[in-house]
């Protein structure tokens, strides 16, 4: 029996998305501010909290393209990981969000991705430099900090129930 490798990126259906997937999320006010939210947690090492907030859009969505949000969820966890101190999360976490990151570009839900896939590699080169045993010499400056602009983010009515 052969066993995958723990610490590998898992490949699910809907973790690569189709270029035509590739479509920004129909986001509600609710949403829009559950999203600057996240991004504020996360900005101040909150990473448990901003995980959270972004899990509420996610739960509110079914396109294929939530799966960005779970790339954001899942670096927040990386760096939730590295905070307790265990290796195998922090590597698991971020070559899942490489993975799931891989097909978007430019500003995506507000996000500068290009900048958030730097950090990632930054990491992922880091967590590889120290090792298992040298988790507490990772350097804490490398931790991806969002830049995001919420009006980047297009606004879409919610939906209302006909009288």
């Amino acid at each position: 029996m052969q066993r995958s490798d723990p610490l590998a990126a898992r490949l699910k259906p809907g973790y690569v998305l189709a270029a035509e997937d590739v479509v920004e999320l129909p986001m509600t006010d609710e949403d829009r501010r559950d999203m600057a939210r996240g991004v504020e947690l996360f900005n101040a090492g909150e990473f448990w909290e901003s995980h959270e907030a972004w899990e509420q859009i996610w739960l509110r969505h079914d396109e294929p393209a939530r799966v960005f949000l779970q790339a954001l969820i899942q670096l927040a966890a990386a760096y939730h990981q590295l905070q307790r101190g265990i290796h195998h999360g922090v590597v698991k976490h971020l070559n899942n969000v490489a993975l799931k990151l891989g097909p978007f570009t430019g500003c995506f839900l507000g996000v500068d991705v290009d900048a958030v896939k730097a950090a990632v590699a930054r990491g992922q080169a880091e967590i590889n430099r120290v090792g298992k045993a040298g988790l507490e010499d990772f350097d804490r400056a490398l931790v991806c900090r969002i830049a995001f602009d919420p009006d980047a983010i297009q606004q879409v009515p919610r939906k209302t129930a006909a009288p």
